[in-house]
């Protein structure tokens, strides 16, 4: 009983820690002892992989949050720290008596059966059965996911891609075994990443704030567009550009023009009436908006850049279905020189 508390606690836990990936343990779990009873293993067996693989992500309590939460993939330093979790996971496990069959497991659940995983580099057998099970459920879970970066696959892709990477990633007689196994969960592959409340859109966007303007950040824009095209939160957009700014520093000195971009973020905000700002390209923003709203432009540039002698502002409006913006860079194509402004 006390056994199972603990348990429950730790599994808790995990996905509070990582909230944009609740409910993968358990789905991670419950593939793996499906699988495991599709290839005959023992009941023992079977509910030795579940509890491990409600555990298996327990390492990430050391990892980061900032490299958590990240909105895109990871760079070389950060899969370095991020691939540290299943030794950590170990680590953590064998901590607890009850629990320590478990470590082996989810310390081998990254290993690929061509020897290239980690964190040991084991090859084909010399992987723990129960590892290679895990690790066919945990990347079926990872690929059917809306990732914050990218959209999930649906069943059958996600199927050819285990197919695709039979005998390389996975052991070639678990992915055999998970086929209809993973055929038959297709009404309870609907799992997201995406923050679901503004309190957890909120403590996602922690990470991603610019520091000098508190305006967010491009990644967290891309966040944004990418997820657009499935949910269509956002009707348009407003691309705000500030010119001369390199002669403004120059002239009037660079506290003076961080002072100036902290200003104007601020008066974006209140004349747009949104929170959804985010500074891109340096010196200029972009506004989010989840209806089309009139508004005066010559009025809102006035308005932005009165007092701010030099400076020059244009401002673009771009509905979404007619323009093609699913990365803050489409933007680029967009830039107004100083020279054509609008």
């Amino acid at each position: 009983m006390v056994e199972q508390e603990i348990l429950e606690m730790l599994t808790t836990m995990v996905e509070e820690k990582d909230v944009y990936t609740a409910g993968h343990s358990k789905r991670v779990a419950m593939y793996s002892a499906k699988i495991a009873e599709a290839l005959s293993l023992s009941q023992l067996e079977q509910n030795t992989l579940y509890q491990a693989g409600l555990l298996h992500d327990i390492g990430k309590m050391l990892t980061p949050e900032s490299i958590l939460l990240k909105p895109r993939k990871f760079n070389r330093s950060e899969y370095i720290i991020i691939k540290r979790h299943s030794e950590d996971g170990e680590r953590m496990l064998s901590f607890i008596s009850a629990f320590k069959n478990y470590a082996p497991i989810v310390r081998h659940h990254h290993e690929r059966v061509d020897g290239e995983g980690y964190p040991d580099g084991l090859k084909g057998e010399a992987i723990p059965l129960l590892s290679r099970i895990m690790s066919v459920a945990d990347a079926f879970d990872a690929m059917t996911t809306n990732r914050i970066y990218k959209s999930r696959k649906n069943i059958e892709d996600a199927i050819i891609e285990l197919q695709r990477c039979s005998g390389i990633q996975f052991d070639k007689t678990v992915v055999e075994a998970s086929l209809n196994v993973f055929r038959g969960f297709k009404e309870l592959v609907h799992a997201s990443q995406v923050p679901m409340d503004n309190i957890h859109e909120e403590r996602f966007a922690y990470f991603f704030k610019d520091v000098l303007t508190g305006a967010y950040s491009g990644d967290y824009l891309n966040y944004f567009l990418l997820h657009n095209k499935e949910n269509h939160r956002f009707q348009c957009c407003y691309f705000i550009q500030l010119h001369h700014m390199q002669n403004y520093n120059e002239r009037y000195g660079w506290k003076c023009g961080d002072d100036t971009l902290k200003e104007i973020s601020l008066r974006i905000k209140s004349l747009f009436h949104s929170s959804f700002v985010f500074r891109v390209f340096g010196d200029d923003f972009v506004v989010l908006n989840p209806l089309h709203v009139e508004i005066d432009k010559k009025e809102i540039l006035y308005k932005l850049g009165v007092g701010f002698d030099g400076l020059e502002i244009s401002l673009q409006h771009f509905d979404f279905e007619a323009h093609m913006i699913d990365k803050w860079e489409h933007l680029e194509n967009h830039l107004v020189h100083c020279d054509n402004k609008v």
